[in-house]
């Protein structure tokens, strides 16, 4: 006969499942940085497409008749007319797919997640690699046109799906290798190369594990002073107001490492004249050496020097880290100052004194002897003789 047994369920105490909470807090920034990706891209689409449609196919017709063509006509939106010769009309129209959105709104939604890090260089490189898409798909329409307008619609159709679909994909690689060229800095700049070197001339007592390992000093590579955009930019383009604040905004985000390289002396009086000229002009050097210098004197040096400028707004991240570090630093250096040590006897200072005089010991007094306890014999007056 068989016997049914109740299974109690498993109580519901600490050992049921929980889910990991780091996974989820990692998982956030990602899920938000997709729907950032996605926004930019649909609200891009939604409104950006037909703008797109309708001026790429007026600027096409318009180059068109700039360079001496006649058969061309953008009196239809998103559309160009092609006269042939012969006689016949060819209604090119500029879809989604022939217009340059979709590789515009990839290059947006990418800056905005990966590299809004870099923020005015991001924008600068986006601008850069819109504008050459732009140029490039304007450049596939109007060759489209061009065979069409010789060919025949055959001609049109063929360059449009096959040498257009492949101008575009490259164009669009282009666009992105030269957002990404313009966005990161130069390998001038840089502190590591492509095969990991360590290049930025750090410190020795400033290395750090994951900073890259020391280039020899025979295959350090001598920079030249070359002409360049940026360079070109500052000194003829840009007023000197902007030109003066920008290169402070420069500054302020470079490290000096030729810092580390100085004696402790020289490094502590070299960090009392940045902070001089005030805690948020060369916040990043500062924040370098209250994080890899490990110099009391020059540690010291600079927590005072950052709390003689208490004055000073905050006005970034980097200078509100220097003020808590100079509290947490002054506040441990008391304590550690405070801090009761071992006692040492104070030496006693040297007189001339006479050799001290031998001192006679105390006599003891004798001390009587005990009697014996055997009786005395007692006198008597009988003669024995």
């Amino acid at each position: 006969m068989a016997t049914a047994v109740a299974v109690a369920p498993l109580p519901r105490g600490r050992h049921r499942y929980r889910r990991p909470r780091r996974s989820g807090r990692r998982l956030v920034p990602v899920l938000l940085d997709l729907g950032l990706a996605v926004v930019i891209c649909a609200v891009g689409f939604r409104y950006g497409a037909g703008f797109l449609q309708v001026h790429e196919a007026r600027w096409v017709a318009n180059v068109l008749m700039f360079l001496g063509v006649d058969s061309v006509s953008a009196s239809l939106e998103r559309h160009v007319l092609v006269f042939r010769p012969d006689g016949e009309i060819i209604l090119a129209e500029v879809t989604e797919s022939c217009s340059s959105i979709l590789s515009v709104l990839g290059l947006t939604a990418l800056t905005a997640v990966v590299l809004r890090g870099r923020r005015q260089h991001a924008v600068a490189g986006l601008v850069v690699a819109v504008a050459a898409l732009l140029v490039l798909n304007h450049v596939r329409l109007a060759g489209s046109t061009v065979a069409g307008l010789v060919w025949g619609t055959p001609a049109l159709v063929l360059f449009h799906d096959w040498v257009g679909t492949v101008w575009n994909l490259a164009a669009t690689l282009g666009g992105f290798l030269l957002m990404v060229c313009i966005t990161l800095p130069t390998a001038e700049r840089a502190e590591q190369d492509v095969a990991g070197r360590h290049t930025a001339r750090r410190p020795d007592s400033w290395a750090r594990p994951g900073l890259g390992y020391r280039l020899a000093d025979g295959d350090v590579r001598v920079v030249s002073r070359r002409v360049n955009l940026a360079g070109l930019m500052h000194r003829y383009v840009l007023p000197r107001r902007v030109s003066r604040w920008m290169g402070a905004r420069r500054e302020a985000g470079r490290i000096d490492y030729r810092i580390g390289h100085l004696p402790p002396v020289e490094r502590a009086a070299r960090v009392r004249a940045l902070a001089g000229d005030g805690l948020g002009a060369h916040a990043a050097s500062l924040v370098a050496v209250a994080t890899y210098d490990d110099d009391p004197a020059v540690l010291d040096a600079l927590a005072e020097a950052i709390a003689a400028r208490q004055w000073e707004p905050v006005t970034n991240h980097r200078v509100g880290a220097l003020r808590l570090w100079a509290r947490g630093w002054l506040l441990q250096r008391s304590e550690r100052d405070a801090a009761p040590g071992p006692a040492v006897a104070a030496p006693e200072p040297a007189t001339d004194r006479l050799p001290p005089t031998a001192v006679r010991p105390a006599l003891r007094p004798p001390t009587p002897r005990p009697r014996s306890s055997a009786p005395t014999p007692a006198p008597t007056t009988q003669d024995d003789r």
